[in-house]
Order: structure tokens, then C-alpha cells, then sequence
């Protein structure tokens, strides 16, 4: 009875071992500037953005000092004409929609955390220069901005 207690376990675990998949990934995490907005004197936060083995790419955005209880949007964007000061100032297009693919509120305290899946050739560093996080209902409003043409930490 025991030998064949053992040999079931011995197959259950290799049957579970044969469905994990193994994605493998290299991050990158950007630290966002704040950008000067009426309503904000502390925003900051980081942008992690992770391509995995599977064409795909993870993008999370963490970011604090914002307006508490506030829906955001973030975009992936193209560098606009003019670069003279500095990618998130150039007002590029939209790359790919919204990241995450929904507005995010943020919590109590003015803390946010967004999180996305995109196709890693949609949103290619080659193409893509930053990412904003902006109020979902005004988006002229960008409290934060990651530049990712800086190198990353």
C-alpha cells in the first residue's frame, strides 16, 4: 500500500510539473518625474515594464501622492516633434490604448497601482519613449511621466 501511495504521488507531481508553463522575462523599472500640475506637490512613483519570452509585456505602474480617490488612465506613447524639452514634454500619440485597459482609482491616500498586458511589439522600446499617467476625466492633467529613453534602474 505504501509503494503505491508513493508512485501516486511520484505521477501526480510530474503530471503538475508538465502545465507550468516557464515564462521567463527581463524588467526594467523607471523612476516617474512629476509634472507640474495645480493639485500636486508629491506625486512620484516608478514604472516597471517586464518582456516576457512570450511576445507579451507586463506593465506596472505604483505611484503616490496623488489625488485620493481618483480614477487615472496611463498611455504608452510615441516622442512627439519636438523633443527640445524632453520626451514627456513632446505630446506624442497614444501607443496600443490605455494601459490596463480600464480606468484605476486610486485609494484613500492618494496611492495607485496600475497593471497592464500588451503585445510586446505593439508597445516596442524602439517606438514607445514614455509613459504619463493622466486624471481619467481630464486628461490634460499628468501628474507623473516616465521617460524610457533614460536608462533604467
Amino acid at each position: 500500500m505504501k509503494k503505491f501511495l508513493a508512485l501516486s504521488l511520484i505521477g501526480t507531481l510530474a503530471l503538475a510539473s508538465c502545465n507550468q508553463a516557464n515564462v521567463t522575462g527581463s524588467a526594467k523599472t523607471y523612476t516617474f518625474a512629476a509634472q507640474t500640475q495645480a493639485g500636486y506637490t508629491t506625486q512620484a512613483g516608478t514604472a516597471s515594464r517586464t518582456d516576457l519570452n512570450t511576445g507579451d509585456t507586463s506593465t506596472v505602474l505604483k505611484a503616490s501622492g496623488l489625488k485620493p480617490s481618483t480614477a487615472y488612465i496611463a498611455h504608452y506613447h510615441v516622442a512627439g516633434a519636438d523633443t527640445s524639452k524632453g520626451v514627456c514634454a513632446s505630446n506624442g500619440a497614444v501607443q496600443n490604448g490605455l494601459i490596463g485597459g480600464t480606468p484605476f482609482t486610486s485609494d484613500a491616500g492618494g496611492n495607485l497601482t496600475i497593471k497592464g498586458l500588451a503585445t510586446t511589439s505593439d508597445i516596442a522600446v524602439g517606438n514607445v519613449k514614455y509613459i504619463n499617467i493622466h486624471e481619467s476625466a481630464t486628461p490634460s492633467v499628468v501628474p507623473l511621466c516616465a521617460d524610457l529613453t533614460v536608462a533604467a534602474k
